[in-house]
């Protein structure tokens, strides 16, 4: 799920550890709200060709960090297209400050979660509700899942292809 503003490592870290391959049984679509080109952060845009219709049939869907979460909120389509997506057993997974937009789904509610640094404090204001472990690269809440900064990203990637495909898928 491409957001406006999304950060390069962010994006390119799911869509490599996951993308399609003969000994792996994923395929990776990139979407956004709505198909079309997407500005990104860092110089970069992204052209996506599926809208939010392709989060339907997604077993996981990455929420990669964006530009300035602290001061945007994420459109309302999209937190009920993610919300429906959980509630039909999805797994949630955000990058960095991609756990913004999963936290305002209301679905990181009561439990633990992770941000980039930067964004703690502001994190923490805006989701009371959520417990912010600061001192962690990633946190596994079952189907919710959260990185740190971009580089963690990478860790909670293989830590999922780790718990479906094994030690030495990842």
């Amino acid at each position: 799920m491409v957001l406006e503003g999304a950060k390069p490592l962010d994006v390119g870290i799911p869509a490599q550890v996951f993308t399609t391959r003969p000994s792996m049984p994923y395929s990776v679509r990139v979407c956004g709200v709505k198909a079309g080109l997407v500005p990104g952060a860092d110089g970069l845009s992204y052209h996506v060709e599926q809208g939010l219709e392709a989060l339907d049939g997604a077993d996981i869907v990455f929420i990669p960090g964006y530009h300035s979460p602290d001061a945007s909120t994420p459109p309302d389509a999209l937190l009920d297209a993610l919300r429906s997506a959980h509630s039909r057993g999805a797994k949630l997974a955000a990058i960095s400050t991609g756990a913004f937009a999963l936290a305002a789904t209301g679905l990181l509610d009561g439990k633990r979660a992770t941000t980039h640094w930067h964004y703690t404090k502001a994190f923490s204001k805006r989701f009371p509700s959520v417990e912010l472990n600061e001192g962690v690269l990633f946190v596994d809440e079952g189907e919710v899942l959260t990185s740190a900064g971009a580089a963690s990203g990478l860790d909670l990637c293989l830590h999922i292809l780790r718990a479906e495909q094994g030690l030495a898928a990842a």
